[in-house]
């Protein structure tokens, strides 16, 4: 049976994404940093097929002993796990933190970083896959997310230059470009700013995970062998 690692479980595209995939003969490891009680429900929803730890990411110490703890390959590993600051760029105090500074290190350098100790470790297998989660915000400008479209367009271009880097160990790399999702993360917009919002996309509603879950999955398979390097905007064609 092949392995997945899904970082950001215990939620939204992460969750989606270990619901979808458990449909399938995958061994499901996820990993979650605050959420225990919503972890562990989930865990128990899927009977067996999902093992779920607790680590905070943005330690880097606590990210090599994780990786340490695993034994073998996993086949697949989707970066998910990240935060949404909105604030203003000149804002250096927002939650208590510095959103800038936090924003690419939980986005940007956390992701990577665990890549790149799963990597040293032979924690991934020859012919595996990397998703990450980018954001249609990469690459459209909004205010008050400055950070965050940094971040995610640090790991777009991260995408690109792995995809050639690791393309020689048959070891293929994408990103998803998620537009805005009815999750928690964005339940204060309520439902009208959510038919607001869905006026502005060509497909005329807001996204769902589950719409960005099922295209994680196609670039994990089989069917998706050749695809790497690609970011894709999954956004109802909102960034068309």
């Amino acid at each position: 049976m092949k392995r997945v690692l899904i970082t950001g479980v215990s939620r939204g595209i992460g969750e989606a994404v270990a619901r979808t995939m458990s449909a399938e003969p995958w061994e499901i490891t996820g990993v979650y940093r605050r959420r225990h009680d919503e972890a562990q429900t989930l865990e128990a929803a899927l009977a067996g097929r999902l093992t779920t730890v607790a680590c905070d990411l943005g330690d880097e110490r606590a990210v090599d002993a994780l990786v340490d703890d695993w034994h073998g390959q996993f086949d697949a590993l989707v970066l998910n796990a990240g935060v949404a600051y909105r604030a203003p760029f000149v804002e250096d105090d927002v939650e208590g933190v510095d959103p800038l500074a936090a924003q690419l290190h939980l986005d940007l350098v956390a992701p990577l970083r665990l890549l790149r100790s799963l990597l040293r470790a032979r924690r991934v297998a020859a012919g595996g896959a990397v998703v990450f989660v980018s954001s249609n915000l990469a690459r459209r400008g909004l205010p008050g997310k400055v950070a965050y479209a940094a971040a995610k367009a640090g790991l777009e271009g991260a995408c690109r230059g792995l995809a050639r880097e690791l393309g020689p160990q048959g070891v293929r790399v994408n990103c998803v470009a998620p537009g805005l999702l009815a999750t928690d993360m964005t339940a204060d917009m309520g439902n009208a700013g959510y038919e607001s919002y869905g006026e502005e996309v060509p497909l005329g509603r807001v996204g769902h995970p589950s719409d960005v879950a099922g295209v994680v999955r196609f670039l994990l398979s089989d069917d998706a062998r050749y695809v790497s390097g690609q970011v894709i905007d999954v956004d109802g064609g909102w960034s068309a």
